[in-house]
């Protein structure tokens, strides 16, 4: 499938820029991700489209065990190198989709996703795939950008001028109905929100790029209330994500 091999392709080529952002490392949204879980020293745990990472690692120093997955080969080379480099050692990284994911029935205790599920092509199947993956009432962690209703539209679109591995985020309201549909309950979220720079948002895409001038001239040609909510300013704006949990 094209959009699966550019997705990889740019995640691959970009592997060693995701490790350095100080973003994805030291954002409070991973700090407010993990502390929603309740978490415990003997659950067991996968962290989906892990990335480099971070959430993996940061999850490993509360629960017995985690799964990092990625189909990346190159994020999942930095994963192992920074819980090497941090002392981490009850990590194990896996190769695989997150539309198919390698383990039996009732496995989990908790599944996290974080500043991913923007990318994935089925997010319904990454739903159904971690609702059977889970323990009955075990969590689901899921932390990605987000916009009101009345936003999410625009802001797809802006996103995808920047990266094209980028296919859909949701909003609050999506999110649930998704949830919903799958068979989750207790959902609960919170939202994260900053205001960032342009040229700390388009990294790693440099902004003198096409997908950069396309982007800031989105930005700038935007409607009204667009640029109202996002409050653009002097080159940088407001970027929202959504921390939701919910229980299988």
């Amino acid at each position: 499938m094209k959009n699966y091999d550019e997705t990889k392709k740019f995640f691959n080529s970009n592997a060693s820029n995701y490790s350095k952002s100080d973003s994805h490392k030291n954002d409070i949204d991973l700090e407010m991700l993990i502390n929603s879980m309740d978490l415990s020293s003997d659950m067991i745990g996968l962290d989906v489209a892990t990335g480099s990472g971070f959430t993996a690692i940061k999850m490993a120093t509360f629960i017995k065990r985690v799964y990092a997955l990625d189909f990346a080969e190159n994020m999942l080379k930095e994963t192992k190198k920074l819980a090497n480099e941090n002392g981490i050692n009850n990590i194990e990284v896996v190769k695989a989709p997150v539309e198919e994911l390698p383990y039996t029935d009732n496995f989990f205790d908790v599944v996290t996703c974080r500043r991913a599920a923007h990318h994935f092509m089925d997010m319904e199947k990454f739903l159904k795939e971690s609702y059977r993956v889970l323990k009955n009432n075990g969590i689901i962690g899921i932390d990605d950008m987000t916009a009101s209703d009345e936003n999410i539209e625009n802001l797809n679109k802006l996103e995808k001028l920047r990266d094209h591995s980028h296919m859909h985020a949701e909003s609050p309201d999506g999110w649930i109905q998704l949830l919903k549909e799958q068979g989750f309950r207790n959902i609960h979220y919170k939202i994260y929100q900053k205001r960032v720079k342009f040229t700390e948002w388009i990294y790693p895409v440099n902004e003198s790029a096409p997908e950069g001038i396309e982007s800031h001239n989105f930005i700038k040609n935007s409607d009204n209330a667009f640029r109202a909510y996002i409050d653009f300013n002097n080159d940088s704006f407001i970027k929202r994500w959504i921390i939701i949990t919910a229980r299988k």
